[in-house]
C-alpha cells in the first residue's frame, strides 16, 4: 500500500509516504520520478498541506442513485460536474471557517475524491485507470444560502469555494480499490452520512472518461465524486470527519 501526502518541511512543500507513525519524505513527486530523501516526520508532528495541488477541481453532482431517488432528480445522461476554485483548497486537520460577512448556514458533504496522475484528454473507460493516480477524502464544504440566492443561477462554484471550503486528504492510496468501498461523514463521533461506492450513477472510470472528453486534466487535478444522502450543517466546534475504507480520516474543525 502506498500512501502519498503533501507537507511542509523546513519552509517548503514535499511530498512523503505515511508509514505507520512517520511520513517519510520523498524528492520529487508521485506524478515524475521520485526518491526517499531518507527523512522522515512523526505524524503528530506533521505540518499537513492538501493531498493533492489540482490546477482543475471539479466536484459531481447527483452522481447517487439513493440520494436522486429520495430528492426525485433525473439521472443525467452527462456527470453533472462543477469547479471549486484552488482558494479553497484546505489540508487534514486545518480549521473550516465562516467567510467573512456571512452569517448562513455551512454544511459538509464527506466524498470519495480521485486524483489524476497525468495529461488526460479523450480516453476510453477501459484506459482510464492508467490516468488515476490513487484516491482520497475530499469534504465538499457549501454555502447553501449563496448556492441558492439567485433563482435564475445556481451558484455551485461560488458557493463552495471559499477558503477553507476543499479539505482534501490527508493521503492519496494509490493501490485502493473503490469498487468496495463506503464513505462516512462523523460529526462530533455520530454517523451523518454511510454510504458505498457501489452505488453511483457513473463509476470512478466512466467519470474520467467521460469529463476527459471535454477537459484536458493534468497531474494532480482533482474529481469529487458527489455525495449520497445525510450531509447537514456544522455549528461552531463540530468537528467533521471523512472516512473512507483503507485511506486515513480526513479530519476538520468548523470554527464558525
Amino acid at each position: 500500500m502506498t500512501q502519498w501526502v503533501r507537507c511542509v518541511h523546513a519552509g517548503e512543500a514535499r511530498y512523503g509516504q505515511l508509514e505507520g507513525d512517520r511520513v517519510l519524505l520523498f524528492d520529487g513527486s508521485p506524478y515524475g520520478d521520485h526518491a526517499p530523501t531518507g527523512a522522515g516526520i512523526e505524524v503528530e508532528a506533521v505540518d499537513w498541506l492538501p493531498a493533492a495541488d489540482p490546477r482543475n477541481f471539479l466536484a459531481l453532482w447527483s452522481n447517487f442513485h439513493e440520494r436522486a431517488e429520495k430528492e426525485n432528480l433525473p439521472i443525467p445522461a452527462f456527470p453533472l460536474y462543477f469547479l471549486k476554485t484552488s482558494c479553497c483548497l484546505h489540508p487534514h486537520l486545518g480549521p473550516i471557517r465562516r467567510p467573512a460577512g456571512f452569517d448562513g448556514a455551512v454544511k459538509f458533504e464527506a466524498e470519495l475524491g480521485l486524483v489524476i496522475k497525468r495529461p488526460c484528454f479523450q480516453v476510453s473507460v477501459a484506459q482510464a485507470p492508467d490516468y488515476v493516480l490513487g484516491y482520497t477524502c475530499v469534504n465538499d464544504v457549501t454555502a447553501p444560502a449563496v448556492l441558492n440566492e439567485e433563482p435564475a443561477f445556481r451558484q455551485w462554484t461560488r458557493s463552495k469555494s471559499f477558503p477553507s471550503f476543499g479539505p482534501i486528504g490527508p493521503v492519496i492510496d494509490t493501490d485502493i480499490d473503490p469498487t468496495g468501498l463506503r464513505v462516512q461523514a462523523v460529526l462530533n463521533g455520530q454517523v451523518k452520512q454511510n454510504y458505498p461506492v457501489s452505488d453511483m450513477i457513473y463509476s470512478p472510470n466512466e467519470v474520467v472518461s467521460m469529463i476527459s472528453q471535454e477537459v484536458r486534466m493534468e497531474p494532480g487535478d482533482v474529481i469529487a465524486l458527489g455525495t449520497s444522502v445525510g450531509a447537514c450543517t456544522l455549528e461552531p466546534g463540530d468537528r467533521i470527519d471523512v472516512l473512507v475504507e483503507g485511506l486515513a480520516t480526513l479530519s476538520n474543525r468548523y470554527e464558525g
